[in-house]
């Protein structure tokens, strides 16, 4: 018989894994990642973190509110300065609301393996398409679902949860 919590983890990854096909479909579609996804995305990490953890949630909350800012200023600075927009607004979102799935810690494992895979991919296309596949856009949102996903698993099924702040 599975205990509770381990319905509740059942569930919560289920649920993410949902959200973050969503995502990845719709972005790689789009180019953009609709606002009800990330919405989702937040509410549902946030509803597990109060069920899971309560006294852990205002950390992610401010984690969230803080990758949202600092990415925020990122976007506009690059924009300031190339006049072009580098990361989408739904890439800064998607970011934000994936610090209430996991520790903010993991923060960085997050997006190194969305920034490795990101280039991985863009090299790909230059190797099969050439030079001309540096010119076109790239979404980002896909590769952010696989970092949170990695890290979600790192966190939650490896243990890695860096003494849970």
């Amino acid at each position: 018989m599975i205990d509770a919590s381990a319905w509740t983890l059942l569930v919560a990854s289920l649920v993410l894994v949902t959200i973050l096909i969503a995502i990845t479909i719709a972005d790689f579609k789009r180019m953009i990642i609709p606002d009800p996804f990330n919405l989702a995305l937040a509410a549902s990490g946030l509803g597990f973190e109060l069920i899971v953890d309560s006294d852990n949630a205002p950390t992610h909350i401010l984690a969230a509110i803080s990758t949202f800012a600092v990415l925020w200023a990122l976007r506009r600075g690059h924009f300031l300065w190339t006049g072009r927009i580098g990361l989408g607004l739904g890439d800064v979102k998607m970011l934000a609301a994936s610090a209430l799935w996991i520790s903010p810690l993991l923060l960085p494992v997050l997006l190194s393996i969305a920034s490795a895979t990101a280039l991985l991919f863009i090299g790909g296309q230059i190797a099969t398409v050439g030079m001309a596949a540096t010119r076109s856009r790239v979404p980002f949102g896909p590769f952010v679902a696989l970092g949170l996903g990695c890290s979600w698993t790192l966190e939650q099924f490896v243990g890695l949860n860096l003494g849970r702040l």
